[in-house]
């Protein structure tokens, strides 16, 4: 199966469509700045015309989740890569916000993305993962954001070799990316934002053949997801952390990481606002006097 989203119904178009400038877009990932996933996705999006930046942690800053560097007045030793590529020694959040508030102060990106992650971003690792967590916080700055990423194999021998069908469809994943960015520009509209105001996806790609590929499919994020870690406490009093064993399921229930499993490209839509108003009745009764 063939998988081309909504671009195959819409008429080829070069990326500066009927707009001045082509599509302007901010690259970051928490896989750090020599991440083949991100780095082969600024390549191919410039090589469709399109206007792409990418600012990445130096080191690989994988589920460090929102943190940030909150020194005002410290100096950072910013590596620049090429022309518009940069490494910048902290987290995710660091990497959006110099590449936000300094990189392209003047000049703002129309689309943020996040990624193409090593390795999935549902159930709980959407929380932990510094992929999402860069895209939720351009969410809440006001930029369309997607954070994309490509799955495991859940197996003993894909584990034991380090996710080799991962790696290797990795490049497949860039090119959906691609498609998707390709079918947005073809339907933008002057004054209008590519994703709606406040909003952003996550795509999931599973780590396989493209003919293996089942279709797309919208999901919630899992509502009370298996934790990812757990901690041994030790005669001694250190704590040694560990790897739930429940995590590594290859599970195949009604979840964002089931819907993965079974072999579908996965979409969730997310915000950046931390925020739950319709539990306002609920608190209001718990809590009134």
């Amino acid at each position: 199966m063939k998988i081309t989203l909504l671009a195959a119904t819409l008429l080829p178009m070069f990326a500066c469509s009927a707009f001045a400038a082509p599509l302007k877009i901010l690259i970051v990932n928490d896989d750090g700045c020599e991440s083949p996933g991100s780095i082969s996705l600024q390549e191919k999006l410039a090589a469709k015309g399109f206007d792409v930046w990418m600012v990445a942690p130096d080191t690989n800053q994988s589920g460090i989740g929102s943190a940030i560097t909150f020194k005002t007045g410290k100096l950072f030793d910013v590596k620049k890569v090429t022309d518009k590529r940069f490494c910048f020694p902290g987290t995710p959040a660091d990497a959006v916000d110099f590449g936000l508030q300094g990189v392209l102060k003047n000049s703002p990106p129309d689309l943020v993305i996040s990624g193409v992650n090593d390795g999935p971003n549902t159930g709980m690792a959407q929380v932990n993962s510094g992929t999402v967590s860069a895209a939720a916080r351009a969410i809440r700055y006001g930029y369309p954001a997607i954070a994309a990423s490509i799955g495991y194999i859940l197996s003993e021998q894909e584990m034991k070799n380090k996710w080799p069908s991962t790696h290797k469809y990795w490049s497949d994943s860039v090119d959906y990316v691609v498609e998707v960015v390709e079918t947005l520009n073809a339907r933008r509209t002057p004054g209008t934002a590519l994703l709606p105001k406040g909003s952003g996806l996550s795509i999931n790609y599973p780590a396989l053949a493209k003919e293996e590929i089942k279709g797309v499919r919208y999901v919630e994020n899992e509502r009370f997801p298996v934790p990812q870690i757990g901690y041994e406490l030790m005669a001694n009093g250190q704590a040694k952390q560990t790897i739930n064993p429940a995590a590594l399921e290859n599970t195949q229930n009604e979840t964002d990481s089931g819907w993965l499993n079974k072999g579908y490209i996965t979409y969730t839509l997310f915000d950046g606002s931390w925020d739950a108003p319709a539990f306002q009745a609920q608190y209001e009764a718990l809590l009134k006097k």
